[in-house]
């Protein structure tokens, strides 16, 4: 790929920008790369994509319709982990499960805040030997930079992180600059394989530098609901038709008819804006019509939305009573057309009954 001079590649990250998801920082040690005097840069040429990983504190919070007016497309998630093609061959990776072994080491006192880009991977698709001897020279170029360096995987040992495998993994640790924490660098050789069904637990290796990653155990060390099950295949499951996470996929409704979907969006702004109701008081409406309809999607967003108004539970509770008090009384009073029913068949009955009896 060619990230230098790259109109999309340069488009990409400043829609990432905007999005408040990289700062500016962190887009020029990425442009870095790409610089024709870097000692890196015959490895992004070489490579197929490159992608940021950035660590962000909810993925189902994400910014996704402005990623579809940039150009991404949805690649693949599972729940605490999303991954988006953006123009120029950048992918983009979100996730809020632990993906590194510093996170292991996150207390409250010392975890980073979000958003940051966690490393950068230049991804060596391609099994070939130009791929083959620029990827194997890494360490000596970590050597002469005085960069730290860590390995993953092997002949026969794939690395495998996240539900994400590839055959080797060399890790390039530039230095701090300043206060800014230096940003990784991951270079993955060998075709990326998926495993939707299983977790792996090859995190990214903490800076040797700093801490031994020998010292830290990464399997087993990750107990948040996203990534540990009864089923023990490192991510939640569900038996229900719903999934929790499809929420977040919704402005993925302009994939086949981007037309009608703007103009969805635009009707749906306009009326949950502030006018003669307010906001507020339009989403306890949508909480009550979301319990009659019985949306569990609708449930959950406004649900959210009206927590970040301060709204109490006392107050949604009521709204809900208001839906199922409307609902009762819709059942209830179709029981009129029941009793006119029986009384045309009893009325019926009366008829026929005398119209014998007169005979």
């Amino acid at each position: 790929m060619k990230l230098r001079n790259s109109a999309e590649v340069a488009a990409s990250l400043k829609a990432l920008q905007e999005c408040g998801l990289l700062n500016g920082h962190e887009i020029e040690v990425v442009n870095r790369l790409g610089e024709p005097d870097s000692p890196l840069d015959q490895a992004v040429v070489l490579a197929e994509t490159i992608h940021l990983h950035i660590k962000v504190d909810d993925t189902r919070q994400l910014p996704i319709n402005q990623f579809f007016d940039a150009g991404a497309r949805l690649d693949h998630q599972k729940d605490g982990f999303v991954k988006y093609r953006f123009p120029g061959a950048v992918n983009a990776i979100f996730s809020h499960i632990k993906v590194s072994q510093d996170e292991l080491l996150e207390t409250e006192a010392n975890r980073r805040p979000r958003p940051f880009l966690d490393h950068i991977g230049v991804d060596l698709r391609d099994e070939t030997a130009p791929s083959r001897q620029t990827f194997d020279a890494l360490p000596a170029v970590a050597g002469t930079l005085n960069w730290a360096h860590a390995s993953q995987g092997g002949v026969g040992r794939p690395v495998y992180c996240c539900h994400v495998e590839v055959a080797e993994k060399h890790w390039l640790y530039p230095p701090d600059e300043g206060e800014r924490t230096g940003v990784p660098l991951e270079f993955a050789y060998g075709a990326l394989k998926v495993n939707p069904d299983k977790m792996g637990c090859d995190l990214r290796p903490a800076n040797p530098e700093k801490i031994d990653p020998a010292s830290i155990s990464c399997c087993g060390a990750e107990a948040s609901t996203e990534s540990v099950t009864a089923g023990g295949n490192g991510h939640t499951t569900s038996g229900g038709y719903y999934q929790p996470q499809d929420l977040g996929r919704f402005g993925e409704i302009r994939r086949a008819n981007p037309k009608m979907a703007e103009s969805f969006f635009a009707y749906y702004g306009q009326v949950m804006a502030d006018g003669e109701l307010t906001r507020r008081e339009k989403a306890l409406i949508a909480l009550a019509v979301s319990h009659a309809l019985k949306c569990p999607y609708c449930i959950d967003s406004y649900t959210s939305t009206l927590h970040k108004m301060h709204v109490s539970e006392a107050q949604m509770s009521e709204a809900v009573h208001v839906a199922s008090a409307m609902a009762a009384g819709i059942a209830l009073v179709h029981s009129v057309q029941m009793m006119n029913k029986l009384d045309q068949l009893e009325a019926h009955h009366v008829n026929g009954a005398s119209a014998v009896a007169g005979d």
